[in-house]
């Protein structure tokens, strides 16, 4: 069984970066490339970065029919309520985990890159890195 205190336990807390690029665009910065700019924000907890991923999904989600897989099955669309409900709950089950996540959503001319990176205290350079 999972530790849902995991992240604690490693002493992570996340860098959280969103950046709109064009859908063509196929250039990819790392991680190293990003930590060493400043946060959009810094977010304690796993559920703050779920949140944050949320609802940037439903403010910045393209509307587009999906089909969906499984029992269910049918149409679905993408930045609906299910579908955020959905990512949500699978991102907390990693995000507890310590893990960084990695993400980006279809807009109407362009994408949305949402990155939430795990850093312990020794890979953070900024003056938050040792508050509580």
């Amino acid at each position: 069984m999972q530790d849902p205190d995991e992240w604690s336990a490693v002493g992570v807390h996340w860098h959280v970066y969103a950046e709109v690029r064009d859908s063509s665009d196929s250039f990819h910065d790392d991680r190293a490339d990003r930590l060493q700019r400043d946060p959009d924000q810094v977010l304690r907890t796993p559920e703050e970065v779920a949140e944050w991923i949320a609802e940037m999904t439903r403010k910045h989600a393209h509307p587009r029919h999906v089909r969906l897989i499984g029992p269910g099955g049918g149409i679905g669309h993408v930045g609906d309520d299910a579908h955020v409900e959905h990512d949500l709950a699978h991102n907390l089950d990693a995000l507890c985990r310590g893990n960084s996540l990695y993400t980006d959503l279809p807009r109407e001319n362009d994408r949305l890159h949402l990155w939430a990176e795990a850093v312990t205290a020794e890979e953070c350079p900024s003056a938050h890195a040792g508050r509580e």
